[in-house]
């Protein structure tokens, strides 16, 4: 069984070079690694140069394109039963990969998901608690488990995104090759909307898919000044940080496929708009969604005195339900009960993390004087340790195997306050 770990990448050498350290550090000859570069103008070309792997991959668009053709492209040229995509700010965890095989193994699933850690790169004094790691009791040395696909299916039409739980994913995420032909247009085309990760989530939430789920990381989530998820909805529209966000727009525009509500401005649009591609285009018919819940996320998600942005929705909001016939759940969308659901959603979220602040620890994720994406891979594996393996064949406890990791934080020179 080959597992391909695929980073599309433009214009980041810098963080990718780290990243792709901890790609080759996994010490298994069934792997791939692949760098898709979207026609970089930096030196990310030498940076992949400067790697002697024979599994180590690079291929070069060879002009600029949408990141959902930059996710085909690489799709196209890996040939892996399972594919796993990360982002060029991101890592994977090598010493747990081997965990990771032996599930898919065992199991053969459509899709392996796993909580994942963030780690926030420390540049220029960006974000909060950057170049520290945090581990969380409920995310760690979890078993395996079976995704309830028809909940997942009913939460997602009912834009009941925080009940969602567990979800297949191909971004932080394993899909099985078998899987992404089976979502294949009639042109061949795996990721038909802008959004390629919520797409795949999205067409496998609906298709029932057999999707596991393990509360243990294989890779951690990098955040940076880069980052395009960072750009779409930490600024207001006009700020010179929303570069990342623009570029991407900028690029979905020349791509020959839109989805169905047009280019998304905000991430709730981008999530809405995915779900009614799939809709469209599906050769199955799929139940009609809440439309006043999903009007009512979509138009709440411009950020306060974003004028702009807030009158964007609203036309495209409009135009959409003119033309699927849905004025009056677009009319409806300001309904109490909506925006009452939603706070006590939120309300219960926040209980469920004041639980979890009692078993959980941060750390530095420095070594040697060094702070990016391999020392923080490397910190975070050496207090997971081996442990997972007595998870998945059952011969040690969850809370041993915490116990054993809080006592390793303790022994490293690396321990920093707790959270």
């Amino acid at each position: 069984m080959i597992i391909s770990l695929i980073i599309p990448t433009r214009e980041r050498a810098d963080y990718l070079k780290e990243s792709l350290q901890t790609g080759l550090q996994i010490e298994d000859d069934q792997f791939e690694l692949i760098v898709s570069d979207n026609a970089s103008n930096d030196h990310t070309r030498e940076v992949a140069n400067e790697i002697n792997d024979n599994r180590f991959k690079y291929i070069n668009t060879g002009e600029r394109i949408s990141m959902r053709q930059n996710f085909e492209f690489a799709l196209q040229h890996c040939s892996g039963d399972y594919v796993i995509y990360i982002g060029d700010d991101d890592c994977i965890l090598p010493g747990q990969f081997r965990f990771l095989r032996q599930i898919l193994e065992q199991h053969r699933p459509d899709s392996l998901s796993w909580d994942r850690p963030t780690y926030g790169w420390p540049v220029n004094g960006y974000g909060k608690r950057t170049g520290s790691l945090k581990f969380q009791r409920n995310s760690l040395y979890g078993e395996v488990e079976t995704v309830d696909s028809d909940h997942s299916r009913q939460q997602l039409l009912d834009c009941n995104l925080g009940a969602l739980g567990p979800k297949p994913a191909i971004y932080h995420g394993c899909i099985s090759r078998q899987f992404l032909r089976s979502i294949e247009t009639e042109d061949g085309i795996c990721f038909a909307s802008s959004n390629p990760d919520v797409y795949v989530t999205y067409q496998a939430v609906l298709r029932n898919a057999h999707a596991l789920h393990v509360a243990h990381p294989f890779t951690l989530n990098g955040y940076s000044p880069v980052s395009t998820g960072g750009a779409h909805h930490a600024y207001k529209a006009g700020d010179p940080r929303c570069k990342p966000a623009q570029m991407f727009q900028q690029e979905n525009k020349q791509d020959f496929l839109c989805d169905a509500i047009g280019y998304a401005v905000t991430v709730p649009h981008a999530f809405f708009s995915t779900l009614e591609t799939i809709r469209e285009i599906s050769p199955q018919q799929i139940e009609r969604p809440d439309y006043r819940a999903w009007y009512h996320y979509v138009l709440n998600s411009a950020r306060p005195g974003d004028h702009e942005t807030a009158k964007k929705l609203s036309d495209q909001m409009a135009e959409y339900a003119e033309k699927t016939g849905t004025q009056t759940e677009l009319a409806e969308a300001d309904d109490a009960s909506v925006a009452v659901a939603g706070k006590i959603k939120k309300y219960s979220q926040r209980i469920e993390k004041l639980r979890t602040m009692m078993h959980r620890k941060r750390i530095t994720a420095a070594i040697d004087g060094k702070n990016d994406a391999l020392t923080a891979a490397l910190t975070y594996d050496r207090v997971l340790g081996e442990d997972y393996a007595g998870i998945l064949d059952g011969s040690r406890s969850r809370n041993i195997c915490w116990k054993s990791a809080m006592q390793r934080t303790r022994q490293s020179q690396f321990v920093a306050r707790a959270a």
